[in-house]
């Protein structure tokens, strides 16, 4: 009768089981990876979309509210004046309730001021915060240019696009103390049934801050759920990388096991136990392979008698 030792080791013509197993462990785990990646980069979409949205939308109602106290305080200037129609322009910053009409807080920095255009064609301002500015103080408003330096030319565009008819509205640099510059927005409107006009002027980033603020927390706040679900995935998947190791090495051991117990009974080894230490269908197996065993057993016992 032939040994056991005798016997050749079949050799695997295809894929292992362990292969196959993370051939397809791999497949869904890509698809996974996919799948999370995509919320996530969905999930930074929406929170940019909203961010950028919110702002445009606070931008509208702000400039809406500086345009809105414009027009007002054009209205009630207007009715000051036809109440009072002795007073003069050189009397304007002299009367305390005129100037409280004319110079309204706009925002928390900003404010509004009264200025014409005069016949001469030159631009004036009669009511203002910075009484430097005033006429007859500065007889000419253009002269700003220098002090204001590049300030001054989105400044005096929209100052002087306004008409009786036509509001005059948009955006400026304003260049700070520190050299650096901000936005502004102002809106100027005529004062109805006069030649003056009412500028109302402010930072547009006192109204945009707390959305971009809140634009600011959103993203931190995505970027670090973003980086937790990595971190997660990446946990789950080493986690099921070792699951799916140590049970497709106990799947392959098994199998090569009771492949060779099989060889060893095929080549005359018909005492040998088969042990399969699993409740699945290798025990299933292991079974039919020792009854498989015992019966060719019982026939060689048959013939030799």
């Amino acid at each position: 009768m032939t040994n056991a030792s005798e016997s050749k080791e079949s050799k695997i013509k295809g894929f292992g089981i362990r292969f196959k197993l993370f051939f397809l462990f791999s497949i869904l785990i890509v698809a996974f990876a996919a799948q999370a990646y995509y919320l996530i980069v969905q999930l930074n979409k929406i929170t940019d979309k909203f961010g950028e949205q919110g702002t445009v939308i606070i931008k509208e109602l702000a400039e809406n509210a500086i345009m809105a106290t414009a027009q007002s305080v054009a209205k009630e200037a207007q009715i000051y004046l036809e109440a009072h129609p002795e007073l003069q322009k050189q009397q304007f910053m002299d009367s305390q309730q005129f100037k409280d009409i004319a110079i309204q807080k706009v925002g928390k920095n900003g404010y509004t001021a009264l200025y014409e255009n005069g016949a001469d064609g030159k631009w004036r301002t009669w009511v203002h915060t910075n009484p430097k500015i005033i006429a007859p103080n500065l007889d000419d408003m253009s002269k700003l240019e220098k002090p204001l330096g590049a300030s001054f030319a989105g400044f005096w565009k929209i100052l002087t696009n306004v008409s009786g008819s036509r509001p005059s509205t948009g955006y400026y640099k304003w260049q700070e103390k520190d050299g650096t510059f901000k936005d502004k927005y102002m809106a100027c409107v005529n004062v109805p049934g006069t030649e003056f006009y009412i500028a109302s002027t402010t930072y547009i980033d006192e109204f945009t801050e707390p959305m971009a603020r809140l634009e600011r927390e959103s993203k931190a706040t995505a970027k670090a759920e973003s980086v937790r679900n990595a971190i997660l995935m990446s946990i789950i998947i080493v986690v099921i990388s070792i699951i799916v190791f140590i049970f497709g090495g106990r799947l392959a051991a098994n199998i090569r096991y009771l492949s060779e117990m099989t060889d060893r009974v095929s080549l005359g080894e018909l005492d040998v136990t088969i042990e399969v230490r699993s409740k699945d269908e290798l025990a299933v197996l292991a079974e039919s392979i020792s009854r498989l065993q015992q019966s060719v057993k019982l026939s060689i016992q048959r013939l030799r008698k």
